[in-house]
């Protein structure tokens, strides 16, 4: 989305009189642009409350606002006492997420009623240039929308090129969202605008594990600099919902402390939306490899490394702790077993069970899983990333090997240790590109075996990223020895399966899964793979 630059003005007012007033300040300005394609055209003008939503509802672009607080209910009625009328059209402007409103101006004489404090935060986070002042000085009012139309032109003079995704598919930016990145430029000293590249997007997903329209989009990109100066080095720019900021920004702020590679450049937030800009991860300023690239063109031994070099960042995030919880307390609150069993049935699941041999069957398993409240000694983690996927983390790749960086954290919190590396796991298995027969012979090579860390089948996976797979998750389990019983660690893996399972609602490229039909074979192969250490685990006892 792209803003004209020809400046156009809705002027909010409960006096009809003022209307040449403002008309002669317009006319002015437009007169010192000349034919300049960025001068001010005729303002609109608004003396009610119904007759400025009206105009706030439709699909035309105003890069200034003009509010009076205490208005008329409707044209030719005398002005409501109170500003409520006003702070609700103030509202309706913080919302116009289909044409965001760079500049406001609350221009009234009845200021002295609002929470100042509140009110200069409000027009301070949500528009570009927000300034309140009371009516009174003409020469003030004049000098102030001067000032507002020249933000609003520096607004709309900012560049954003996304490049283009190849045979990847990504969602649009969305207006707020350009918003953002908009006013992410202008707070940066020198800076004219954004060069981005896609680095991930997925839906989020409500309570119940049904799609939400809000996405997280994850952009790589620099911001160009004026008089010729190039470009920054590169930062990653995560849009996501409004929602969901105070908590993810808290906790970037947090895996700062934990983490030396991870830097906050700033945050902008808005009520549906937010935007957070790090620095890139890694010393160089080329663009990182994704782990499922560095599958491709690893060798096992480097794809253990990568996974030692990812446990020891988490093991870095917080303490380990002992504690006791109910075993239905490890599994994730969210899943929605209905919507489970939705997929299991449309997938087929008990015929790709019954040619499996399998005599687990993960939705049963589940459904115990989530009725006990026996309490079990487990250690907890006093941080976790939180949302471990193989698309958060980024690999610098030269001549003494790979590099590996954690980033992008989710919510995070103290949790079962451990829990990051399983979600790590199921993600290399469903979010990377394999052949069916190579996924069922790596999952048959690590959950097929009696020791997780070993097995004497490894000769049957052919496919090399198989093989990096299958060396990048024994690295990780290794890591994991020791923090929790075997037993607990395979409960978070099959329990972060059933959450894939359960993402093929809203589609396999919403939820990265590669294909579908992995996604129901992996609680089979986790489920026997979990029974059998449970049960060894209960004889051991």
């Amino acid at each position: 989305m792209s803003y004209p630059n020809t400046i156009q003005a809705l002027v909010i007012e409960d006096d009809e009189r003022a209307k040449e007033t403002y008309q002669s300040i317009f006319e002015t300005m437009a007169d010192e642009f000349g034919g300049l394609p960025f001068r001010p055209a005729p303002p609109c003008f608004a003396f009610s409350h119904d007759e400025a939503a009206g105009y706030l509802a439709t699909s035309k672009i105003f890069q200034i606002v003009i509010l009076d607080l205490r208005l008329p209910e409707r044209q030719g009625l005398p002005a409501i006492e109170g500003i409520d009328l006003g702070l609700n059209l103030l509202a309706r402007c913080v919302d116009r997420d289909h044409f965001p409103i760079p500049a406001l101006l609350v221009i009234s004489g009845h200021i002295g009623s609002t929470d100042q404090a509140r009110m200069q935060e409000t027009l301070r986070q949500r528009f570009h240039y927000g300034r309140q002042f009371a009516k009174g000085d003409p020469g003030l009012i004049e000098n102030e929308i001067r000032v507002a139309c020249r933000e609003s032109i520096r607004y709309c003079s900012v560049g954003i090129h996304v490049r283009d995704a190849g045979e990847k598919q990504f969602p649009t930016i969305t207006p707020r969202e350009e918003d953002l990145l908009r006013r992410s430029v202008l707070q940066q000293h020198g800076a004219i605008g954004l060069d981005l590249d896609w680095w991930s997007a997925k839906p989020g997903i409500t309570s119940s594990g049904g799609r939400s329209k809000p996405w997280t989009k994850v952009l790589l990109g620099r911001y160009l600099l004026d008089e010729g100066r190039g470009a920054t080095r590169p930062k990653f720019f995560k849009l996501l919902p409004g929602s969901e900021a105070a908590s993810v920004i808290e906790s970037v702020r947090q895996v700062e402390h934990k983490l030396t590679h991870i830097k906050l450049n700033g945050t902008i937030t808005s009520k549906s939306a937010a935007l957070i800009v790090t620095e890139k991860v890694g010393a160089n300023d080329a663009r990182p490899n994704s782990l499922p690239d560095f599958f491709t063109q690893a060798r096992p031994v480097q794809a253990a490394d990568v996974a030692r070099q990812i446990a020891e960042q988490v093991g870095r995030l917080g303490d380990v702790l002992q504690e006791s919880r109910p075993l239905k307390s490890i599994l994730w609150p969210g899943h929605d077993i209905q919507g489970i069993r939705e997929q299991w049935d449309r997938l087929d699941g008990p015929g790709i069970q019954g040619k499996m041999g399998a005599e687990t069957n993960p939705l049963s398993l589940f459904s115990e899983l989530a009725s006990r409240a026996d309490k079990i000694r487990l250690r907890e983690q006093s941080l976790v990333h939180g949302d471990l996927h193989v698309i958060n983390v980024g690999l610098d790749i030269g001549t003494d090997g790979a590099q590996a960086f954690i980033f992008d954290p989710g919510v995070i919190k103290k949790d079962v240790a451990g829990r990051d590396l399983a979600v790590l796991e199921v993600s290399a298995l469903l979010h990377v590109p394999l052949s069916p027969e190579t996924f069922a012979q790596v999952c048959s090579v690590l959950y097929a075996a009696s020791d997780p860390l070993e097995s004497d089948n490894d000769q049957s996976v052919v496919d090399p990223i198989g093989q990096n797979i299958v060396a990048f998750v024994r690295a990780l389990r290794e890591a994991a020895k020791g923090t929790n019983g075997w037993d607990v660690y395979a409960l978070m893996v099959f329990d972060f399966s059933m959450v894939q399972l359960g993402g093929l609602a809203f589609g396999s490229s919403g939820n990265m899964v590669w294909d579908q039909r992995s996604a129901v074979s992996l609680p089979i192969f986790v489920a026997e793979w979990y029974d059998k250490l449970r049960k060894s685990n209960q004889k051991e006892g």
